[in-house]
């Protein structure tokens, strides 16, 4: 897969930019730029293009996260794909039109490959370069492991390695240690194990116990009955002493309330209205009185103001009048100023009639003398008008004049050419051959092409192995499927699995077997149990000694004494199987366990038997197959593997059959091509070599089909050139015509314009024009006086006549006696009279609201008296007074029975709520009935009884725990169970233990494995292909790689071109850098000839070469660029003629 095209539609910094990547012979791209260019953007695209853009991606710093969208068309030998990559939970796979894509639409493109691996292997830039070369230091002795960890990009495979061996070191060992877990787990299961033992029940102890707790819980529960009655008894007593009092108060205020007799209720605030209508009345009165006065004061000064009506009446017109007062004061002295401005002005205009030679005479002659507006206009735009006249005239007659030379030019021009025709069939058959193309170029790079193929076809061949066979036979081979090869491994290694699982589970049962079998011998050495069996047998013994003495074998003398002793021997022997019944059980426990472990060995020793036979016939039906096939003694895993040898095999013959018929069907298509285009050229006249090949002869039909098209074009277009001339110089001769006419018209009204406008007939134009100007300031400055006289003097002088009428018209109404003064005394005047006027009126109208506000004053004030009065109204009415001193005697009789009242409520509701649910009727019967003066003795009595009744209690209980406490100590508590629990918690930890050791120790097995598998496997040829890069990058300093396989482990080292090895250690920074790079692209280019191209991305590798490193390091690329695409990003400009030099002048590079 290659990249045709990268789209930067919204990422990072980029918006709508595309990075194009045309496809050539060597497939690399150079992208340029400096820091903060872009380059890993770009980088970081490719990678999130192909396996999309990350949740959080740090690339959001111009566009929102949600809008990210990277473009791309990409291309492989099966076909190309355009799509876009969007930022989204699901579906960011689009099309151009937005169209959703399924992933799977780039599988045919990038196969299986995922982020990581895409990264590791098709990228690397400086920092993983040093990390390299320094990773290849420290394994300098484990050959296997370089060159591991460099083809698969992975550094520091020793390290995990070691940790590996590390932990399951710490995990377990052969020699037991303290700080391994699986001997902490097993101390662990010992503790338990004991803790367990020791956990017995013994049953006569257990029954005394039990009695005993049963005992201490009957006379517990006796004390606590004798503590509820006496407590029944404290309480009633309590109840007594705490109600009394209030039973004596209710019985208090019902006497007071049937000595105060009949009351009159009144409400509860009938107090206080009696005392705030009193206080309202106190100080409506006072009011009132104050109020009365000031209003008499107030209407006395209102008499006593003079107020003149008239002016007041006339304050507009006086107003106004002393207005304009103010407003005309400098009119005097504006009029004389503008009537010098009018003198000015005609001395201007006499200074320009004297200019045009006319009379100043009167101003207004002048302007009858002054030509009109339109005559003035006419003028100027004649004027304006002749220039264009007279250019347009000689402009007309040099075109005329140029036409016709240029007609007689094309006319002996086309008199000199010659007429010529070149016939259809030479134009087909040139067409033909320029349709082959350069069939030179094309004829060498199908012959190229096939020769590759062969070579292919050849390589594929020999990849077979020992099973290669003839393509014949390779195509009539019918193999198996994949699915149904998929379907055999799965099922051999499930019974590989199920093999391995039945030997791990034989090997953990009969560990298991082992282990119980010591553990029973280990009891009975530490325990000596008494079995059912030694039991039977003393029993056996005792009866059979009875039998003989019944039967009268022995004598009684004889036999007794042996009797006795067998008889107690039984009973001993009974009474400690009793006593280690424990022990006994447990060891039948093991005993039967031990059984079924045997057991359990027995059915997994015959599965693992089974599955063997079962796995031998499999292999067996295999290698039936594989040699019906002709493919004898192949394993069943190496069949997938020589299928893709073979699939290769056929696509490469396809591919060699296809080019050789691609380069047999153009060599039949040039000889036609050829023949037919010699046959047309010896029609036309040619002559003809038959040595000529078909480029020559195409190049002799062009030259010759390009004369004669160049003849003909030419007549043509001269034969057009010719008539368009033509037809052209009659318009332009009419053009003239009309130019010389227009001239004549416009002199004509030139002549007449100047007579109508008082000017000389033989005036130039240039005095024409400044007498006009002229004009034009005099109508200017005449203007200007009319403006000034009408405007500003008449309208002043109107302004004062109407302010004279004005201020007579008052004086005639308001004063007469200044009907003679002038007109400003007048206004000055009036003005101060209606100053005085209008302050006068201000004051009356401050007294008129004074007396308002008095007046209403003492209207609120009578009817506060009056609102009071009502107030106590009712009252008085209820209580039937009609004084308030009376109803104040009737309103402390109803407070008084009001409290009392309340006081009895409250008194009652507090007796009973306490006391504890019994009615009043109750209550006052039992303290009625008790002696008030011994019930502090009764108390304490019962006091003393509940402490001891307490105290008893505690000491019950704390008995009672201590033999509960016991018992569960004998055999209630679950210290068994614990100690069970904690057993097998160990047992847990030890299994968990031994899984994490299994596993790690065969993670580190299986990584050693399989560095060494890949060595064995790619050493040979991957070692050759690196020491080849290797010694391109160093440029012969070293000549290949060497293995010493006389050290172990073995040792890489380098060749020098002096035959002096050179160690890892031995080498530079950069040269281990370079032999680092080296391993890589060889274990790539063998990587790529086993699965889909991907593009290789190289970022800056070259930071800290030289030139001459430098272009050996792209000579490198150049040979992985033959086979993948490489996209090599970088910040130095100065390597763009290195890399021209390596890859030729026409090698894409894409500045940033």
């Amino acid at each position: 897969m290659r990249f045709q095209r990268v789209d930067l539609i919204k990422y990072g910094k980029f918006s709508d930019r595309s990075v194009g990547f045309p496809a050539a012979q060597y497939d690399f791209h150079l992208v340029v730029g400096p820091n903060e260019a872009g380059k890993s953007t770009l980088r970081s695209a490719i990678v999130d293009l192909l396996f999309g853009i990350p949740t959080r991606s740090t690339l959001n710093f111009i566009h929102p996260l949600n809008e990210l969208r990277l473009g791309a068309h990409i291309n492989n030998a099966s076909g190309a794909l355009e799509f876009h990559r969007a930022k989204a939970q699901k579906q960011t796979l689009r099309s151009p039109a937005d169209a959703v894509l399924p992933e799977a639409a780039l599988v045919p493109f990038i196969g299986t490959a995922d982020r990581y691996f895409f990264d590791q292997m098709f990228g690397l830039d400086h920092t993983r370069l040093i990390a390299g070369g320094n990773s290849i230091l420290n394994a300098e002795n484990d050959v296997g492991q370089i060159l591991f960890q460099s083809a698969a990009g992975v550094a520091s495979l020793g390290k995990i390695r070691d940790a590996l061996l590390t932990e399951a070191s710490h995990l377990w060992a052969p020699r037991k240690s303290a700080e391994r877990a699986y001997y902490i787990a097993a101390d662990q299961l010992d503790k338990a194990t004991a803790a367990l033992k020791e956990a017995t029940v013994r049953t006569k102890v257990w029954v005394e116990a039990h009695h005993k707790v049963e005992a201490l819980q009957q006379q517990l529960s006796d004390e606590r009955d004798r503590h509820q009655q006496l407590q029944s008894q404290r309480n009633s007593l309590e109840r007594i002493r705490r109600l009394a009092p209030y039973l004596a108060a209710i019985r208090d205020n019902e006497q007071q309330l049937a000595e105060l007799g009949a009351v009159i209720e009144l409400p509860g605030d009938a107090a206080a209205i009696l005392s705030a209508s009193e206080r309202e009345l106190a100080v409506a009165r006072q009011l009132l009185a104050l109020r009365t006065g000031e209003a008499e004061k107030t209407q006395a000064a209102l008499g006593q103001i003079p107020l003149d009506e008239a002016v007041l009446a006339m304050a507009a017109d006086i107003s106004k009048l002393d207005n304009l007062r103010q407003q005309y004061s400098p009119y005097s002295r504006d009029i004389e100023r503008r009537k010098n401005e009018i003198a000015l002005l005609w001395q201007n205009v006499a200074d320009l009639c004297a200019q045009l030679g006319w009379q100043p005479e009167s101003e207004s002659a002048i302007s009858l003398r002054l030509p009109k507006q339109l005559v003035q206009r006419e003028l100027r735009r004649q004027a304006h008008s002749h220039g264009g006249i007279i250019q347009a005239l000689r402009a007309a007659e040099k075109a005329e004049s140029n036409k016709l030379a240029e007609i007689d030019g094309l006319s002996k021009q086309l008199a000199s050419l010659c007429a010529g025709e070149i016939k259809p069939a030479l134009r087909a058959a040139l067409a033909k051959a320029k349709s082959l193309g350069d069939v030179d170029t094309a004829s060498q790079k199908q012959q190229g092409k096939l020769a590759k193929a062969q070579a292919a076809l050849a390589d594929a061949l020999a990849a077979l192995g020992a099973w290669q066979k003839p393509l014949a036979e390779l195509l009539a081979m019918q193999p198996p499927s994949q699915t149904r090869i998929n379907r055999l491994l799965q099922e051999r290694r499930e019974l590989v699995a199920d093999q391995k699982a039945a030997l791990s589970r034989l090997n953990s049962q009969k560990a298991e077997v082992g282990r119980i079998g010591i553990e029973i011998s280990q009891f009975q050495e530490l325990h000596h149990p008494t079995t059912h069996e030694a039991v039977l047998y003393a029993r056996h013994e005792r009866d059979a000694l009875w039998l003989a003495m019944k039967a009268g074998e022995n004598t009684l003398q004889e036999a007794a004494p042996r009797f006795e002793v067998t008889l107690r021997q039984a009973d001993l022997v009974a009474d400690r199987r009793l006593d280690d019944v424990g022990e006994a059980t447990e060891l039948q426990s093991l005993e039967h366990q031990l059984e079924r472990e045997q057991h359990n060995l027995s059915m997994i020793d015959g599965q693992y038997a089974e599955l063997g036979k079962v796995l031998q016939a499999f292999d067996g039906a295999w290698a039936e197959q594989a040699a019906g096939l002709g493919l004898l003694a192949m394993p069943l895993e190496e069949l997938g593997a020589w299928l893709g040898k073979r699939e290769k095999v056929l696509a490469a013959a396809l591919v060699c059959q296809e080019a050789q018929s691609e380069l047999d069907l153009t060599a039949d298509r040039v000889a036609q091509a050829q023949l037919g285009l010699s046959q047309a050229l010896r029609e036309t006249g040619l002559a003809v070599s038959d040595d000529d090949n078909l480029a020559v002869l195409t190049v002799q039909a062009e030259r010759f089909i390009q004369d004669i098209d160049d003849a003909n074009v030419r007549r043509d277009t001269l034969a057009a050139q010719l008539l368009t001339a033509q037809t052209l110089a009659a318009t332009l001769k009419q053009a003239t015509d009309g130019a010389r006419a227009e001239e004549h018209r416009w002199i004509a009204a030139w002549s007449d314009m100047l007579a109508k406008a008082g000017l000389a007939a033989d005036s130039a134009l240039g005095a024409v024009e400044d007498a006009l100007e002229l004009i034009g300031l005099m109508e200017e400055k005449l203007s200007k006086m009319r403006q000034i006289r009408v405007e500003r003097i008449d309208t002043m002088n109107a302004d004062l006549k109407a302010f004279s009428a004005d201020a007579q018209r008052l004086a005639q109404s308001l004063a007469p006696e200044l009907n003679a003064a002038p007109t400003n005394e007048i206004a000055i005047e009036l003005a101060s009279r209606l100053a005085q006027a209008r302050a006068a009126y201000a004051e009356r109208e401050r007294l008129t609201e004074m007396l308002r506000v008095a007046n209403a004053q003492v209207g609120e004030a009578n009817e506060s008296i009056q609102t009071a009065t009502a107030n106590l109204r009712p009252l008085m009415e209820r209580a039937g007074v009609d004084s308030c001193a009376l109803l104040a005697e009737a309103i402390a009789r109803s407070d008084d029975y009001r409290h009392l009242q309340a006081k009895l409520a409250e008194a009652k509701a507090t007796f009973l709520n306490g006391g504890d649910g019994l009615s009043q009727v109750q209550i006052e019967a039992e303290i009625d009935a008790a002696d008030l003066v011994r019930l502090v003795a009764e108390l304490a009595k019962i006091d003393a009884e509940l402490a001891d009744t307490v105290e008893q209690q505690t000491g019950l209980s704390a008995n009672l725990a201590n033999a509960a406490r016991l018992l569960a100590d004998i055999g209630g508590s679950d210290a068994a169970a614990q100690a069970e629990g904690q057993r097998q918690e160990a047992l847990a930890k030890m299994s968990e233990v031994a899984e994490r050791y299994v596993k790690v120790l065969t993670a580190g097995h299986l990584l050693r494995w399989s560095i060494d598998r890949y060595r064995q496997d790619k050493q040979g040829p991957l070692l050759g292909r690196a020491g080849a890069i290797f010694s391109t990058l160093t440029s012969g300093a070293f000549l290949k790689l060497v293995v010493d396989f006389e050290r172990v482990p073995m040792v890489l080292e380098g060749l020098r071109a002096d035959g002096k090895l050179v160690g890892i250690a031995g080498m530079s920074d950069g040269t281990r850098d370079q032999l680092y790079l080296a391993l890589r692209l060889a274990a790539l280019e063998m990587h790529l000839e086993q699965t889909l191209p991907l593009p290789f991305i190289a970022d800056d590798l070259f930071i800290n070469y030289d030139d001459v490193r430098a272009k050996a390091g792209f000579e490198a690329l150049k040979s992985l660029s033959a086979q993948t695409q490489v996209i090599f990003l970088s910040h130095h400009d100065h390597l763009i003629p290195t890399v021209q030099a390596v890859f030729g002048e026409q090698v894409n590079i894409v500045f940033l």
